[in-house]
């Protein structure tokens, strides 16, 4: 396959990406040789190569001779910054329709955005050659690299936890990932989107992964914690979604059930599993505010005041949760502690009425489920309600 694209980098530098063929041979295995010893991420060590220029030159004329298969060059003023590549997983008729993907990188040009460009590129190589599916292997630890994968819709299937040995850390687990290209695949499954709480991140939407075998389960990293800023991109997030899967279900946990509660998305949804959540942000903002001396009179004048708690107070802030009381509709499990310290029982049980969710109650248990006992008791919640 042919390909060609001029991209411009985060340095505001321009990225030649283009099919390799025989005359980029030699820069091709340097740049192989150079970046497998520059990570542990790769799957072998520079003194285990055994390509030579010649069968460079004939693995990169095949793959631009080839229907179906690509190696992309980024080239930075004139210089190899990194490769990228598709081939086909097997030419046998079972598995025609599945792609490999690989990608490697110069650590000088790390964080310019040649990652996603070659990401993007292969993806679109990939459609035109009518695959169904790209598939990848990805060191567990290699969480940059996961995430740019995930940002692309790639999503964990599964796990070796002896994929890799070490020469100096020792076992390496590989996350295999794979990225569906087909509507016709995609709109057969369901969807869970992973909504963090505060201080939290979407790499916690792994946990819940073995309690929904049969959907793929999603994690959002959103950006802050003003209902009007992250209520968008969890808008936009479950529009996405919606847009590729039969079904959207969603898991918030305290901050994230809350922003989810003021993103208009509840009719979009199937379902909902909230885990301490936070339905009474005014109560909780007034609250912390008296136990740091903080007075209603101080934030109108100030605008913000910092917070012991977290987050600075701000006035927008409680003027809008005052002006923009929750509406929700989506058919909704709710878990909370006995011990939440955040929303007490009274609040909870009546928004539960109010809404027509069901509550469960874990005698002992807090606002952040994190003992093993919490844990186990979450996921057969979960297991119970999703029936």
């Amino acid at each position: 396959m042919k390909y060609q694209k001029t991209v411009t980098l985060k340095d505001g530098r321009g990225c030649v990406l283009r099919n390799g063929t025989a005359a980029d041979a030699q820069a091709v295995l340097d740049i192989f040789l150079l970046t497998h010893e520059q990570t542990d991420f790769l799957a072998s060590y520079r003194d285990e190569c055994t390509h030579t220029v010649e069968g460079e030159a004939k693995f990169l004329q095949g793959q631009t001779d080839s229907e179906n298969g690509i190696e992309i060059l980024a080239e930075v003023d004139g210089t190899l910054a990194g490769l990228a590549g598709i081939s086909r997983f097997s030419p046998k008729s079972k598995m025609r329709h599945r792609a490999d993907f690989g990608i490697s990188i110069d650590k000088a040009y790390w964080g310019l955005g040649i990652g996603h460009a070659l990401t993007a590129a292969c993806i679109e190589c990939a459609k035109a050659a009518g695959y169904a599916q790209i598939e990848l292997s990805v060191v567990a630890d290699n969480t940059r690299a996961i995430a740019l994968y995930e940002s692309f819709g790639f999503r964990e299937y599964g796990r070796n936890p002896l994929g890799f040995r070490s020469r100096t850390g020792g076992w390496q687990e590989l996350v295999e990932m794979r990225l569906l290209l087909d509507d016709r695949v995609n709109r057969q499954k369901d969807a869970v989107l992973f909504l963090h709480g505060l201080g939290g991140s979407a790499e916690e939407a792994a946990h819940y992964r073995p309690l929904f075998p049969d959907c793929d389960v999603i994690g959002l990293d959103y950006h802050g914690v003003a209902p009007w800023d992250a209520g968008e991109q969890i808008r936009d997030a479950v529009l996405k979604l919606c847009g590729e899967y039969k079904s959207v279900s969603l898991i918030g946990y305290s901050l994230g059930a809350f922003l989810a509660m003021h993103a208009d998305i509840d009719a979009l949804l199937r379902r909902a599993y909230f885990i301490s959540p936070v339905v009474d942000m005014e109560s909780l903002i007034l609250m912390r505010m008296a136990q740091d001396g903080v007075t209603e009179e101080d934030l109108k004048e100030k605008g913000t005041i910092p917070s012991s708690f977290g987050p600075a107070y701000s006035w927008a802030y409680l003027c809008y949760v005052r002006k923009h009381p929750i509406e929700w509709n989506a058919p909704t499990a709710i878990l909370y502690g006995e011990f939440d310290h955040l929303t007490p029982y009274e609040t909870i049980a009546v928004f539960a009425a109010a809404h027509d969710a069901s509550l469960t109650v874990m005698p002992g248990g807090e606002h952040w489920f994190h003992t093993e006992a919490q844990m186990q008791f979450l996921d057969e919640w979960l297991l119970r309600e999703r029936r």
